[in-house]
């Protein structure tokens, strides 16, 4: 599968990872606001998947992107402040008609009564992502080194989050089909 990474983000994350990567690939592209939809245009052919890093609070980037797309994520947290992000984020994709699901990120690694609650809080806002990513080292120490966690520790818990999530999203996209 060939996957396109698409930067509209300032903060410049996945440039920065990209730095510390000692592989040729993936490639990461720049874009600035208005360049997203005339680059998908123009190069679409040339990938299966597109991944865009969009910055959480720019609601004009984001509205650009998610036009553009076939499923939007809503990457949260568990807390209030970041589920009052997500509901803002609901409601300009649900004004724009665009898909999405909600993912939960940074969670406790186990799962209690109070992140079932959170789990179903969320479900109350649209789609759950099957999976979550729990705060996790194994993130931060492959960020660290240019490398995906998969990369870094194939056999952790981490790693094994990032499949489980993948798979969801691959399946929900018909990129494949299995159950």
């Amino acid at each position: 599968m060939i996957v396109a990474l698409l930067e509209t983000d300032p903060q410049g994350s996945l440039q920065l990872w990209r730095g510390l990567r000692r592989r040729r690939w993936p490639r990461v592209f720049p874009l600035g606001s208005g360049e997203l939809a005339p680059w998908l245009a123009r190069h679409r052919h040339l990938f299966d998947l597109a991944v865009v890093d969009t910055p959480a609070h720019d609601g004009k980037t984001i509205a650009e992107a998610v036009k553009a797309t076939d499923l939007a994520l809503i990457v949260t947290q568990p807390t209030m402040l970041a589920t009052s992000v997500a509901m803002r984020l609901r409601g300009l994709f649900l004004e724009h008609d665009i898909p999405f699901a909600i993912l939960l990120s940074q969670t406790p690694p186990t799962l209690s009564a109070r992140l079932a609650q959170w789990i179903d809080n969320h479900r109350l806002l649209g789609t759950v992502v099957q999976g979550q990513l729990a705060y996790r080292f194994a993130y931060q120490d492959a960020i660290a080194v240019g490398l995906g966690v998969v990369e870094y520790e194939p056999e952790g818990r981490a790693a094994a989050e990032v499949q489980i999530v993948t798979d969801w999203i691959l399946r929900r996209l018909e990129i494949i089909n299995e159950p």
